[in-house]
């Protein structure tokens, strides 16, 4: 009998790390990390010209937007978030998108949408942190 309420515990424990770490980040700071990462990935491809960059180097804009704004959507929907905070998210969704979106076109001013959403990409993500820094009591 205790072996029984002993495995069954161990394949409880099991299922619950699994779940937890497969259905979710734990907590909106992951989920900025992971975003950042991605963040870096784009930044650091943009300042080549067109023909310096290879199909490979676009698949990496491409996949880092959709998990940026793959992360935005967890966020909404798994945390609670105030009406400020949903807004800069669906900023930071629609930019990251258009960024995705734009590296499955063609070639032709990739480099200058990329950039240009990049931008307010960052601007979204900037906001969103200063907001933090003020409720956390940290900015002036």
């Amino acid at each position: 009998m205790l072996k029984k309420v002993f495995m069954a515990g161990v394949v409880f424990l099991f299922a619950c790390t699994i779940s937890a770490k497969g259905y979710c980040q734990g907590s909106v700071k992951e989920l900025c990390a992971s975003s950042a990462k991605e963040f870096q990935k784009i930044n650091q491809l943009k300042g080549f010209m067109p023909d310096q960059l290879n199909d490979a180097d676009y698949k990496t804009i491409q996949h880092a937007a959709e998990v940026m704004a793959a992360n935005e959507g967890t966020r909404q929907s798994k945390f609670n978030v105030d009406a400020n905070t949903m807004n800069i998210s669906k900023l930071v969704q629609t930019h990251a998108g258009r960024i995705a979106d734009r590296c499955k076109s063609d070639k032709v001013g990739l480099i200058e949408d990329v950039g240009h959403n990049f931008r307010f990409l960052f601007l979204s993500c900037r906001s969103c942190h200063q907001i933090y820094v003020t409720e956390a009591g940290v900015a002036p």
